[in-house]
């Protein structure tokens, strides 16, 4: 995403966590309100002869992030001479809350980079693509269709995506080995994830990192309970009696059973920030961030699908991907432009650097090359028992509020059910 899913959290800040996040998990930073100056418009603009500079909107959590989306703008104007593209990177974090204000004022870049789980807050201020995948004859079938579907809110297409993944465990194979625990095998169950879990606290360390982030904390709830977040009707079902069985049952991971930390405030980064420093031995990563966690962690890393409540193993898939924003004046070029950045080429290249689990199938194998043994495995059954997560129009606010008000769950400072229901009764049904 993604940090998503090419999300959220670490790489969701996308590198590291957000798919997500992801995952998993658009924006432009605080002083970029400036972007396209000396007199051009924010969204691009037009030389005499022809070329056209266009400006594009992406989170990225550094100089390795940053330099391998420049890689990505430079390869449009490889392709396309007259397209310029012109890269606008912030944080994750900032990024939603400043594009919705940009959308709104039409002041936004030509490409908006979206993810999939807060693509349905956006459309107002996006130009659906359906007619000029039409227009150009794009072939959409060599993408993923799940992560299609995710950037189709309402039916229409508002970006094509470059990286999607179902959630999944990663776990520290040195702590599991040093404490005697079976590594986890594809389709283990909850009663197998709590018993390891419980194993795993120990010497002042823990089993797992639970926090109340949308990707890496509802599909645990899904295969606990099948609880889902949002209805069929679209609406927010967060006070539905599965789902408050199944978040007081992970919060009580930490506030009950003391076999996740504590979580000392509000902080995507917590659970990654937490596993990276070997401090907790398993958490919920989405595959756009994985291989950044090979490259930070100090210890040997596993994959593991999401543990099977009664039902079987259940997880959520998400991604992310690049749409025109309506102020664009130039959504030909700029068709083009995202056209370049989700072909099979550029696609491949991103996967081999870790930075997206390609939405384009064919190239999946170029992630594959750099990810541990048994990835495969892991990341094609997540897949098959994976499904898009549905989201409402005003997700952002609802994440907020999950991140606000949930902490005090897992401190075992105030009741689950007063939890969902109080931001419920704050983000409305959505």
């Amino acid at each position: 995403m993604g940090k998503t899913p090419g999300s959220s959290r670490t790489g969701t800040n996308r590198t590291t966590r957000a798919l997500v996040t992801g995952l998993a998990t658009v924006v432009i930073g605080a002083g970029c309100v400036a972007c396209g100056s000396s007199g051009q418009s924010s969204g691009g603009s037009q030389k005499a002869n022809g070329e056209v500079t266009l400006t594009w909107s992406m989170w990225a959590s550094g100089t390795d992030d940053r330099n391998a989306w420049q890689k990505v703008a430079d390869e449009v104007t490889a392709e396309n001479p007259k397209i310029k593209v012109k890269l606008d990177t912030s944080p994750f974090a900032d990024y939603f809350t400043k594009l919705g204000t940009r959308l709104a004022g039409g002041s936004a870049p030509c490409i908006v980079s979206m993810q999939s789980l807060r693509a349905g807050g956006y459309t107002d201020g996006m130009l659906p693509l359906d007619d000029l995948i039409a227009k150009n004859k794009l072939d959409i079938g060599s993408f993923d269709k799940s992560i299609m579907e995710g950037l189709a809110p309402g039916g229409k297409q508002y970006a094509l995506p470059y990286d999607f993944g179902s959630l999944v465990v990663t776990y520290n194979k040195d702590m599991f080995k040093a404490a005697g625990v079976p590594a986890p095998k594809v389709g283990w169950s909850m009663a197998e994830f709590e018993a390891a879990a419980k194993k795993l606290t120990r010497d002042g360390k823990y089993g797992f990192a639970a926090y109340p982030v949308d990707l890496y904390m509802f599909p645990m709830l899904l295969s606990r309970t099948g609880a889902e977040p949002v209805g069929e009707d679209g609406k927010l079902a967060l006070t539905d009696k599965s789902m408050v069985s199944a978040f007081d049952w992970y919060t009580g991971l930490s506030a009950k059973e003391q076999v996740a930390p504590k979580v000392p405030g509000v902080d995507d980064a917590f659970p990654d920030t937490q596993f990276l420093n070997g401090n907790v031995a398993m958490s919920v990563n989405g595959p756009w961030s994985v291989l950044s966690l090979k490259k930070q962690a100090k210890f040997d890393v596993g994959l593991a699908t999401i543990p099977a409540g009664p039902d079987g193993t259940k997880t959520y898939s998400a991604g992310s991907g690049f749409g025109i924003s309506k102020s664009c004046k130039y959504p030909d070029q700029a068709f083009q432009a995202i056209r370049t950045m989700t072909s099979a080429k550029v696609l491949g290249e991103l996967g081999a650097l870790g930075r997206a689990f390609p939405a384009r199938t064919a190239v999946q194998d170029q992630w594959y090359k750099n990810a541990f043994a048994g990835a495969q495995e892991v990341i094609d059954a997540a897949n098959r028992s994976a499904t898009p997560f549905r989201t409402t129009k005003n997700w952002d606010q609802v994440t907020k509020l999950l991140s606000q008000y949930g902490i005090e769950a897992f401190n075992g400072q105030e009741s689950g059910a007063s939890v969902l229901k109080q931001v419920e009764q704050q983000a409305g049904t959505g």
